[in-house]
């Protein structure tokens, strides 16, 4: 098998056409191209034996001939997954539930009288809140890009390093514009940690495999809601004990913590599997052979504009960014008011409202993986059983918003938590069915923007002059549900058309695949041979 590297005239950048031995085409680009149109381009040879321009590739590549002479067994295959488990799964789930923590903080500080110490007025309280994300949202493209282009690792421990340092400096003073201002940059240093996790599962794990890992890391924030509940009221009835105001002690905790985990990061993540330190020589070529049925492999740092324009023309994107704005509405008002309504809307103290975070979070943290095992055991259809969960939690949303006595409002807002089903389907999905390392960064970051603008937007529905139940912040939780399991059954419908199409197409055929096209970093419309993941 050659493969011919060529410079369309359309585009800038580099395309890879496959050829066979015997001079057939096999078209993996955007256009079919016989092979006197490749030889008017500026045509570079490439072949196993030959030079190779590894910038084109992904980085398994140089893996990826020596790892085809080994074989898998069943007993090594298990053997190797679940010491990626151990070594990655607990690190990464916990800096994830940090990652909740960090940005819940301002929603404990709250109750424990943040609001009081600061002077907030009417909606400034909403505005911190909002600040964090309005953060996010500009900095997200810059720290995909840099996420991409540097060790990805050690970059995204650097600004895991730097939001700890921003958290401690959020307890150094009581101006409220010096608060926001630091909760301004704090998102835009946490910007880069959904990228990052989203690409370390892609670079380790099977498509198979990867919605069972991705609602490990994404459950965890379960646990940091119960961890930072619990932490979060053992300061509150402790306040009379420190010399400084209780959210302040908060602030300090979580920032250090973090700095901890971020130093943790630095030393025990590596960039890619061939850096790995934990696997041998030999488990390392396993990984590249587990993940040659994804399509895809380490990651490619170079960046591709075709890529990023098929993303931006890619309307399953656009399906995503308006998920992410309408699921996110809610969920960012929630955790930034949840509290705040267990105590007005419902009556409970506040100390009492920092508790009922515990149970919430135990149905997320238990209750995400358990439904996410079932659907890989059963091999149940990810998406579509996501958005089936979303429209259930639409029935607790109405218990929430419509209920007459508080313990249906409280049964409905802690059932709300299996929403996050819907994030664990999104991030999964971007693992596995989104090939072509620049076109994974930028969809990844659009649906991150949607996210952004969201959480900016949620708690703004919680106006001051709606308080104490804030209704119409209720009422959009049931609609935006709505809106946000509609959109993945569309993404589920555009997917499945596209793989009929492609299974009666025989030259389609996976099995007429070239050698190694699964690290030629090719997206899922220029490489034909793909098939999504339901």
């Amino acid at each position: 098998m050659t493969v011919i590297k060529f410079r369309d005239k359309k585009f800038t950048d580099d395309f890879l056409l496959f050829k066979s031995t015997s001079g057939e085409s096999i078209i993996c680009g955007f256009s079919s191209m016989s092979e006197k149109e490749a030889n008017e381009h500026s045509v570079e040879y490439l072949s196993s034996t030959g030079a190779q321009d590894w910038s084109d590739v992904d980085q398994a590549m140089q893996l990826a001939n020596e790892s085809k002479k080994v074989v898998i067994d069943e007993k090594r295959d298990r053997a190797v997954l679940r010491k990626l488990d151990f070594y990655l799964m607990p690190l990464v789930s916990f800096l994830y539930a940090l990652f909740y923590i960090d940005k819940a903080c301002n929603g404990y500080a709250a109750v424990m009288g943040i609001q009081t110490d600061m002077n907030m007025k009417g909606n400034q309280y909403s505005w911190t809140s909002s600040a964090f994300y309005l953060g996010y949202l500009c900095f997200q493209p810059f720290a995909g890009y840099t996420l991409q282009r540097f060790p990805l690792s050690r970059t995204f421990s650097l600004y895991m390093l730097s939001w700890a340092v921003i958290i401690c400096l959020q307890a150094s003073n009581s101006s409220y514009a010096a608060f926001t201002f630091l909760r301004t940059l704090l998102g835009c240093s946490e910007a880069s940690a959904s990228v990052f996790t989203t690409l370390l599962t892609s670079q380790y794990y099977r498509k198979k495999e990867a919605f069972l890992r991705v609602s490990f890391w994404l459950s965890t924030s379960g646990f940091g809601i119960v961890f930072g509940s619990l932490m979060s009221y053992g300061i509150a009835i402790r306040a009379d004990q420190f010399t400084i105001e209780s959210w302040k002690v908060l602030f300090i905790v979580v920032g250090l913590i973090s700095l901890v985990i971020g130093i943790i990061v630095f030393f025990h993540i590596p960039n890619t599997p061939a850096e790995a330190w934990f696997l041998s020589k030999e488990e390392k070529l396993v990984v590249v052979e587990r993940i040659r049925e994804n399509y895809q492999g380490f990651g490619n740092k170079k960046f591709k504009k075709q890529q990023c324009i098929e993303a931006l023309l890619d309307p399953k994107t656009w399906l995503f960014f308006l998920y992410a704005i309408a699921f996110n509405i809610p969920n960012g008002g929630i955790a930034s008011f949840g509290s705040i309504l267990l105590h007005s809307d419902l009556g409970y103290s506040s100390t009492t409202a920092l508790l009922y975070g515990v149970p919430q979070g135990i149905v997320e943290f238990v209750g995400l993986p358990i439904i996410a095992y079932t659907i890989q055991k059963l091999n149940w259809s990810r998406l579509l059983t996501t958005s089936i969960v979303i429209i259930c939690c639409i029935s607790f949303s109405c218990m929430l918003a419509f209920g007459k006595e508080n313990h249906v409002k409280l049964a409905g807002y802690l059932l709300l938590s299996f929403m996050q089903i819907g994030p664990i389907g999104c991030f999964s999905y971007f693992a596995s069915n989104v090939p072509g390392h620049t076109k994974k960064i930028t969809v990844t970051g659009i649906y991150l923007i949607g996210y952004c603008v969201g959480n900016l937007v949620g708690p703004q529905t919680y106006r001051a002059s709606d308080a104490p139940h804030y209704v119409p912040a209720k009422i959009a939780i049931v609609v935006c549900l709505a809106v946000s399991a509609a959109c993945l059954l569309a993404i589920f419908t555009i997917c499945m058309i596209e793989n009929k199409k492609r299974d009666k197409n025989p030259n389609a055929n996976p099995e007429l695949a070239p050698e190694n096209i699964e690290f030629s970093d090719l997206t899922d419309k220029e490489n034909i041979f793909f098939r999504y993941t339901l």
